[in-house]
């Protein structure tokens, strides 16, 4: 039986959702204060409209503030009843993440009250049972216990006991010295290392590990032949090294000290296998961001997407304008942005300085991980804009809104402002990341963005430009000479090329999100492409229909199975994989409250993610093989190294048939 919440507070803001898809809300009073005038605050994931007994005063985003419709004093003992709804019919809530966050009453003086929130639908349907499972019922493993899976496995008779540290053996050269060190450190933190380079440990060995650096054809890969007493790791580069010991590190744990002896010969199919990770909307702590890097290393991810900046923050904390990062960090009650995606009325959040973007810089390099940081223009920059308000024509009107709800979040290109401070923290990303590229966003700008803009129009009559979208891919093309002058290469969301103009185009690597045939047509055309189709890879979606689950499902619910079960490459179409430089997954951060949150919404999936970028087509398992492979042995490593996993079995059970006419037992 699941644990049902209690609430005992001066303030209760209860709520259930009716058939129609409203908040049916009370506000009771249970304290020994009258109110006079005030404001009920809180946060959902969109923009609401008023059902009934309640007027909509102010609404950035998700966050609102409503008032009582005929503002008589809230006395003690006293329930005021609302209703009101998510305001576009597309959005209609799924789950208890849906509903309304960071509760609080606002007094005219700008003072608040915290209000506790009692979800009456979460509290049915966590107190259900799920149903039940039988253990016994698990499928046998086919295949290697090993993610992802190698390109070659050729089984032999025999295990080979790893109880005792290893016994190393190899050359004194600095490439070996370092991937051995590294994997060593990296099983430390993960309480997984059979590496030791203490003698002591090496009493009782009987296993010798015997490291060799020899000539590959490809990069990143190796070979291990593993025999009884003796294992020989071969690789041509030192992240090959690298990787050949992060397998084991994988079969101790998945084989229980006792691995399989054979033949793997491994590497890559693609170069590009990455994680991104939303820190705008939630801020984590540099050792989450740490523990997340150590968790894709041993998953043989290797470039690191930061997701710092967006509507709600500028995370990063840059040298030519460190304001930017302090002003937008915190969001609040009566701060420069308000409490959203239910950040509550004290101010929370934070920035990233010189000092703790160094930390993540070496913590990336040392597990073989490239850090892709990314600068969100022009849409995407709400408190970028209420910090610096003449980055905007002043006599725009166009009074664009993002999908995310947001009003005038669009930087004008148009504006000098715009220029000189962008270009400049875009010069200053160049020197602190030593990674290939920067991303530039471009990404969901409003539709309606610069139509009524006189500053805009000049610019596209001056460029011979005929749509936004042109504006949109010519802004990108300018600043990426900048990334190209300080020895880098831009990156960018899909959209950035999909308007025309006349200046040189520059190479950029395009992130397919949309779709996974949308990427495919990047493809033909013979652009560059990271595939991260959402709905197989964007770990912010629900992985069920569950009222007590986590998550969104614009795209797709996407469950386990479905990160594995769809075609990366047409099987009709081989020859665009040339143009396909590697596939990433996604975690955007609307439903994340602690940094814990997001452990359940990437373990087990960043295994479908892993597979899907490493392991050749023929090798690659299907969702339902993976995810049997998941309950059987991967449960237990994650627990071994601190991580929460997602239990598929807490989620079957119905939902409200009222409430979601799609809801169903079984994903």
């Amino acid at each position: 039986m699941r644990t049902m919440s209690t609430v005992n507070s001066e303030f209760v803001l209860t709520f259930n959702i009716d058939s129609d898809g409203q908040f049916c809300s009370v506000l009771k009073n249970n304290s020994d204060k009258t109110l006079g005038n005030f404001l009920i605050c809180f946060s959902l994931l969109s923009p609401i409209k008023s059902v009934d007994n309640c007027l909509v005063m102010t609404q950035v985003g998700g966050y609102v503030e409503l008032s009582q419709l005929n503002r008589s004093p809230f006395l003690p003992g006293d329930e005021w009843s609302f209703k009101y709804a998510y305001g576009y019919s597309r959005h209609r809530p799924l789950n208890h993440t849906w509903s309304p966050q960071g509760a609080f009453v606002k007094l005219l003086d700008g003072s608040y009250i915290s209000v506790d929130v009692d979800d009456l639908d979460f509290q049915t349907f966590s107190s259900l049972d799920p149903i039940a499972k039988n253990p016994s019922k698990k499928l046998l493993d086919q295949s290697l216990r090993l993610v992802p899976h190698p390109s070659e496995w050729m089984p032999s008779a025999g295990v080979c006991n790893l109880s005792h540290p290893l016994n190393l053996s190899f050359d004194d050269s600095e490439m070996i010295t370092r991937a051995v060190s590294a994997a060593s450190e990296l099983g430390n933190r993960l309480n997984l290392n059979i590496l030791s380079s203490n003698n002591k440990e090496f009493i009782g060995s009987s296993t010798q590990l015997i490291i060799k650096a020899q000539k590959h054809k490809a990069s990143s890969s190796y070979s291990l032949v593993i025999t009884s007493d003796v294992i020989e790791l071969n690789a041509g580069d030192e992240q090959g090294l690298f990787y050949g010991l992060v397998t084991l590190l994988q079969l101790n744990q998945t084989y229980h000290k006792l691995i399989p002896c054979g033949t793997i010969i491994d590497q890559p199919r693609f170069d590009w296998r990455g994680q991104h990770l939303d820190c705008a909307r939630h801020f984590y702590a540099v050792e989450s961001i740490l523990k997340l890097m150590d968790l894709m290393s041993l998953f043989k991810l290797n470039k690191f997407h930061w997701h710092g900046t967006d509507d709600e923050a500028f995370r990063f904390k840059l040298d030519s304008n460190p304001e930017l990062a302090t002003a937008t960090a915190k969001r609040g009650n009566n701060l420069l942005i308000p409490p959203i995606f239910g950040s509550g009325p004290s101010p929370t959040g934070g920035c990233y300085d010189s000092s703790d973007i160094k930390r993540i810089i070496e913590r990336a390099s040392s597990n073989y991980i490239d850090v892709l940081p990314e600068f969100d223009l022009p849409g995407h920059n709400l408190s970028f804009i209420q910090l610096f308000p003449t980055t905007r024509d002043p006599r725009d009107q166009s009074n664009e809104v993002s999908v995310q709800g947001y009003f005038q979040n669009t930087l004008n290109p148009a504006m000098p402002d715009t220029h000189s401070i962008v270009r400049q923290l875009v010069n200053d990303l160049c020197q602190i990341f030593p990674g290939e590229y920067i991303h530039l966003g471009g990404d969901e700008m409003p539709p309606d963005s610069w139509i009524k803009s006189p500053e805009v129009n000049k610019l596209k009559e001056k460029y011979n430009l005929s749509s936004n979208h042109d504006v949109l891919s010519w802004f990108i093309n300018e600043l990426s000479f900048d990334i190209e002058s300080n020895g880098k290469k831009t990156a960018a969301w899909q959209e950035a090329e999909e308007g025309i103009h006349q200046e040189k185009k520059t190479n950029k690597l395009l992130f397919a999100w949309r779709d996974l045939e949308s990427g495919h047509e990047l493809a033909r055309k013979g652009h560059k492409v990271v595939l991260c189709p959402a709905q197989h890879i964007y770990f912010d979606m629900a992985q069920s229909r569950d009222y007590s689950d986590r998550g969104i499902n614009w795209a797709a619910i996407v469950p386990f199975n479905a990160t594995l079960d769809w075609e990366i490459i047409p099987s009709d179409e081989p020859e665009i994989e040339e143009n396909i430089e590697g596939i990433q997954g996604h975690l955007w951060s609307e439903t994340i409250l602690k940094d814990s949150d997001m452990e359940s919404m990437l373990c087990p999936r960043i295994l479908g993610l892993s597979e899907s970028a490493w392991t050749s087509q023929n090798n690659r398992r299907k969702g339902a093989e993976l995810n049997n492979l998941s309950l059987n042995s991967y449960r237990d490593l994650f627990e071994k190294i601190g991580w929460d996993f997602y239990k598929s079995e807490n989620f079957d059970i119905i939902s409200d048939p009222a409430k979601n006419k799609e809801a169903l037992i079984n994903e």
